[in-house]
């Protein structure tokens, strides 16, 4: 069982500002009268998916961490160098498979995609001057 705290709140707080921007994005699809079952589908795919690649990152940045405290840097850049070539292949696979297969809406399903890097900056922008990261 993964037991970084430090790395599961931080996991908590990019997956709340996913789903905030998640739903703004489904409302601005209904404010632009583009809104639909697909739109709302693909969002929330979108959603999950995002949620459970940046867990996957997560997880491979703190055992990799844990990794190099124990002395073996190297190896600990290389686990999250081919995790992150892993990670890329695999929603790749995912987004082509699921996309050609379903009629989810496609810019609903990939925004949530940077809604985690969007999340990532406004954390960072509005953490208190001392507080862990």
């Amino acid at each position: 069982m993964f037991k970084n705290d430090a790395a599961i709140r931080q996991f908590v707080k990019i997956s709340i500002g996913v789903a905030v921007l998640t739903a703004l994005e489904i409302v601005v699809y209904a404010l632009l009268g583009r809104f639909s079952v697909h739109v709302l589908l693909g969002a929330l795919f979108g959603m999950i998916v995002s949620c459970a690649n940046f867990l996957a990152l997560t997880i491979t940045v703190s055992r990799a961490a844990d990794r190099a405290e124990g002395g073996d840097p190297n190896k600990a850049r290389a686990a999250v160098q081919g995790s992150s070539v892993i990670r890329l292949v695999i929603l790749l696979a995912v987004y082509i498979a699921v996309l050609k297969t379903t009629s989810l809406d496609p810019l609903a399903a990939v925004l949530p995609l940077i809604f985690v890097q969007i999340t990532i900056y406004l954390t960072e922008f509005f953490r208190r001057e001392g507080e862990k990261k």
